[in-house]
């Protein structure tokens, strides 16, 4: 069955995207050589207006490249296909009639790809409609013309940020960075669409002083001084496309696509490129997999029992995705700093053009904050958030049987205590759960869905659907001491206290990690954690595991004398508002010399590797694939080693 269709309207034509028994339109061979005879058929017909190309997919426009068909190509089949691919977009963009790509819905990597090679681009203002090009988060390149194309659009600064970014954007942004000419309502998408195509041929695109050579080598060095202070030389698909976007503002068009095709032929067997491959698979299947086979509850009105930092973040990430929620706290004077850290992030959202000024004002007025402890009734589901203390969590579970209705789901957001001995005081404990948030939620996509022994399977499955509306990850892990992250991540920073211990210098050891691949060295995320809160779960994983797990003694000191990491400006390193510096007070305490041993970066990131195999074994989480997927989405893992069970099997040199 063909998955293109040419309809002829007068003077008009309209081509149609619509992959056969698909919600989604990619590209593979087949759609491309349709294509293609498709073009050949116009190039031979009678002048017409224009070409208008829309999708039939209710979501997507085109979503790009079949993943699927890349991994299983030879290297012989895999160059034919990037050739083909380039070939129908020029035969596309080289059309006598004016085109325009008519965007609603996805539109990312090779589906924009054909989007650049019309003349006009114009996209439906849709929250489902977005724009990128996301091949460098494969650890590849566009390469059917997007990475010689775009920066001959834009201009090369935009182009990098685009294609370096990896990002899909919104489509007033996209609009922004001119990925697009227009946005209009989808009701009156074709029609406007049309009259940009009235227009006739675009002409080609000049940049002559952004593309100037002494221009042009300023913002590759700057773009090449960034992308190595972001990545560390860990990703080689950056830069090869830093290289090919530089290099495609001068000289010809096909010179520019043969360096794209070798560049991407060159990365597609890399390590790194086949673990950033699984890593989307992985999150797709993530998206999709039901745990049980229970029916899910549907969830309307939330409250959330705590106004700090975790409790402010999920109550403002529930409104913003649409649930009415109510926030709750016994003290004024926290709720007021809740709203105002709401009111913050809700601001933000604005400033960054995430969500628009009247999406901003729903999201706000869909919370209702309440002091005291009043009915929760018509509360579907009840998230505490409180102090991360067993006993007043004891205690306000105990208290909410009494102002909820006896099938409201509750959930606990603690990051480590059990929640089976929550479960102790609650009536109908089938309801109760984890629901871990991680810090901070706006940015953090990853959601651990903790099953006690008491869970029931419909609990579980309402959570998972909760999670994924509002569009986060989730994993399901069992009810063990740190539960899956958290137990993993602790013996890595606790080494690296140890290390500090012993005379190490913090700034070193941080180093090492980041050049390892790590977002953040281990002494930093400690201090933006909080000693206080990092020494709390340390002592939670040493009572359960006596044996591996010590606090290291410089951690107790360093809390009893206030050193509590970011938030109260001093802890492994000084935070006054100028340079971050090691803390002299925190280095005066160490009680060794020792130097910094060989092989660091392997020593800290074995010690996740070893808590990992653990949990596989102990079923804390059900596969290796999800234990990797947790730890690259909730710690930031490199995604370029595929994980620390990915790592363990298939190491890729430091």
């Amino acid at each position: 069955m063909p998955n293109l269709h040419l309809q002829r309207d007068g003077d008009r034509a309209t081509l149609t995207f619509d992959r056969e028994g698909s919600s989604a339109n990619i590209f593979d061979a087949a759609t491309l050589r349709e294509l293609d005879s498709l073009l050949a058929d116009l190039e031979n017909s009678p002048p017409w207006d224009g070409l208008l190309i829309v999708s039939a997919k209710p979501s997507i426009f085109i979503a790009g490249a079949d993943l699927n068909a890349f991994l299983k190509a030879s290297p012989e089949e895999f160059d034919a296909l990037i050739r083909l691919g380039q070939s129908v977009f020029t035969r596309l963009q080289r059309l006598r009639i004016p085109t325009c790509a008519a965007i609603h819905g996805a539109c990312a990597g090779g589906g924009y790809e054909l989007a650049l090679a019309c003349d006009w681009r114009i996209a439906s203002n849709a929250k489902a409609t977005k724009i990128g090009l996301p091949e460098t988060q494969l650890g590849i390149l566009p390469a059917w013309g997007g990475s010689t194309r775009l920066p001959n659009r834009v201009g090369l600064p935009t182009a990098l940020d685009v294609i370096l970014g990896g990002k899909l954007h919104a489509a007033e942004a996209a609009r922004r960075k001119g990925l697009v000419d227009a946005v209009v309502p989808k009701e009156v998408l074709i029609e406007q669409a049309w009259k940009l195509i009235a227009k006739g041929k675009r002409r080609p695109f000049h940049h002559p002083f952004l593309h100037s050579p002494p221009v042009r080598a300023l913002i590759a060095k700057k773009a090449a001084k960034t992308l190595q202070e972001k990545t560390r030389g860990n990703y080689p698909g950056a830069t090869k496309a830093l290289a090919v976007a530089c290099a495609a503002t001068h000289g010809s068009p096909q010179e520019s696509m043969d360096r794209e095709r070798a560049a991407i032929l060159e990365l597609t067997p890399l390590p790194q490129t086949r673990n950033l491959i699984r890593l989307f698979f992985l999150t797709e299947k993530a998206k999709k997999d039901q745990p049980v086979a229970a029916s899910p509850r549907n969830i309307g009105q939330i409250a959330v029992i705590g106004a700090g930092v975790m409790g402010s973040g999920i109550a403002h990430w529930l409104a913003s995705r649409g649930h009415p929620v109510l926030l709750q706290d016994i003290d004024d004077a926290a709720l007021a700093r809740g709203m105002k850290t709401i009111e913050k992030l809700i601001a933000q959202a604005v400033q960054k053009h995430v969500v628009t000024r009247v999406e901003a004002q729903h999201t706000l007025d869909r919370i209702t904050p309440v002091r005291g402890n009043v009915p929760l009734t018509r509360c579907d589901l009840v998230i505490e958030a409180a102090v991360e203390d067993l006993f007043i969590k004891r205690r306000v579970f105990g208290d909410l049987s009494a102002r909820v209705r006896p099938d409201c789901l509750l959930a606990t957001n603690t990051s480590a205590l059990p929640v089976h001995e929550l479960s102790e005081v609650v009536e109908n404990p089938g309801r109760l759960f984890g629901l871990h948030f991680f810090n901070p939620v706006s940015r953090m996509p990853l959601v651990e869905v903790v099953r006690s022994e008491t869970t029931s399977d419909e609990t579980i499955a309402s959570a998972f659907a909760l999670v994924r509306q509002i569009v986060k990850t989730p994993v399901l892990v069992k009810d063990r001491p740190g539960f899956l992250v958290n137990r993993i991540l602790l013996p890595y920073l606790v080494d690296a206290g140890v290390l500090f211990e012993n005379g190490a210098d913090p700034e070193v050891v941080d180093k090492a990690m980041l050049d390892f691949g790590m977002p953040m060295g281990p002494l930093r995320l400690i201090d933006e954690v909080g000693l206080d809160v990092s020494l709390h779960v340390a002592k939670t994983l040493a009572t359960a595991f006596p044996d591996r797990m010590k606090v290291p003694a410089i951690l107790e000191t360093m809390v009893e004398k206030r050193m509590l990491g970011k938030k109260n400006g001093t802890g492994f390193y000084k935070y006054d508002g100028r340079k971050t510096v090691p803390n002299p007070d925190a280095l005066k305490l160490r009680t060794g010399t020792t130097a910094i041993p060989e092989g660091l970066p392997l020593r800290l990131a074995n010690r996740m590797t070893e808590e990992a195999s653990r949990c596989l074994d102990e079923g804390v989480a059900a596969t290796a694939d999800e234990i990797d997927l947790a730890m690259i989405l909730g710690t930031g893992y490199p995604p370029f080693r595929g994980g620390p069970l990915r790592h363990r099997d298939n190491p890729i040199t430091p």
